[in-house]
């Protein structure tokens, strides 16, 4: 029977690579909230922040937007997803995807210069 090299073993490096793997989602998780939370903050619907809310105002809808993400392949995707967070947390009539077709092309541009979408 040949020697058996152990680095070759099945679960030899398992929980490191799960490791790597896990904190490599992470960071892209947190950049893609960071990038979705300028854009959204800059946004400002209600003009909250602008009068003094705290800049955790719109945390939910954030992460809301950022589940969304994967889902966003053009401007188009990125407007719809704006909308259907926001019309399903605030005022539907107010987040139209026509509506939030501007803040939508700053997401998608935004994500898009930082490599974040597909």
């Amino acid at each position: 029977m040949p020697p058996v090299d152990s680095s070759v073993h099945l679960g030899a490096n398992t929980p490191k690579m799960s490791r790597d793997r896990n904190a490599a989602g992470r960071a892209k998780y947190e950049e893609m909230w960071d990038v979705a939370a300028d854009v959204i903050r800059q946004w400002d619907p209600y003009r909250l922040l602008g009068e003094g809310a705290p800049t955790n105002e719109f945390e939910q809808e954030i992460a809301s937007v950022v589940a969304e993400i994967p889902r966003i392949h053009s401007a188009a995707d990125a407007a719809l997803a704006v909308s259907r967070v926001f019309s399903s947390s605030l005022e539907p009539q107010y987040f139209s995807v026509d509506a939030c077709a501007e803040v939508g092309r700053k997401l998608f541009s935004a994500l898009s210069d930082r490599e974040l979408i597909v």
